[in-house]
């Protein structure tokens, strides 16, 4: 398996000061960071917009799993040291999704195309052979077939390039692909070169091994619905609202 490469992000990563850098050392050994310890599982996807479908945007997700039926994963826009925090995404499983009410349903998408298709891919180390990639990939993947996820976007960084230095702008949701043609060639092509793949191979490898049951009823609103749920800020007024 060729060896991925470290993506930068996409904005200069600044100066961190010396004092910056030595409070950080000397605090690093005396602090816990028991919940990110807890981190199991590291994907690569894509996401779009469901109200502006072509607004597409890579990213890295490294996730724990709270219990069996429900995992959370922090998505960055690289594998860098120097990546952003751009979203939140909670995933459960299929017997949670179909207890939702039917209001709040409108805000999960499905993971059975992602997971078939070869749009989500395992993040492997360096060096580790593909065979071996494979052997793992294939057995989360099914499982995360028949999984919803919820992803809340907080720093917009899909800009050309051009993402701001803070995060701005209200969350918004973000949602996953259901079908072929949805996903834009460039994005896909530039996805496969930072992560060293070929989507095409991983898909071929999944017939018949990666199979996820047909997405539940209230999923994927922005497609089988046509509603683009979305949340806006109301500017002046203070208020934020979802809105179609």
């Amino acid at each position: 398996m060729p060896v991925p490469p470290t993506r930068e992000a996409d904005e200069s990563k600044g100066q961190i000061s010396s004092g910056t850098a030595l409070l950080s050392s000397v605090g690093k050994p005396l602090q816990s960071f028991k919940p990110l310890s807890n981190i199991c599982e590291a994907f690569c996807g894509i996401h779009l917009y469901p109200n502006e479908p072509k607004r597409q945007v890579i990213s890295y997700h490294y996730c724990s799993m709270l219990d069996a039926d429900r995992r959370q994963c922090l998505v960055y826009d690289s594998n860098s040291e120097h990546a952003k925090l751009i979203a939140v995404e909670y995933i459960i499983s299929q017997k949670l999704f179909e207890a939702l009410d039917e209001n709040e349903k409108k805000y999960w998408h499905s993971h059975k195309y992602e997971c078939e298709s070869g749009l989500l891919v395992q993040i492997a180390k360096a060096m580790v052979p593909e065979m071996v990639v494979e052997t793992a990939e294939i057995p989360a993947l099914q499982h995360l077939s028949n999984t919803y996820g919820k992803t809340i976007q907080l720093w917009p960084v899909d800009d050309q390039g051009n993402c701001s230095h803070v995060p701005h702008g209200p969350p918004q949701l973000l949602a996953s692909f259901t079908a072929d043609g949805q996903v834009l060639p460039e994005i896909l092509e530039k996805r496969d070169k930072e992560m060293g793949i070929s989507t095409e191979t991983k898909r071929k490898e999944r017939e018949g091994r990666v199979q996820g049951n047909p997405p539940a009823e209230g999923a994927d609103q922005w497609v089988t619905k046509g509603r683009a749920w979305q949340i806006y800020d109301q500017g002046d007024r203070g208020v934020v609202e979802a809105r179609q």
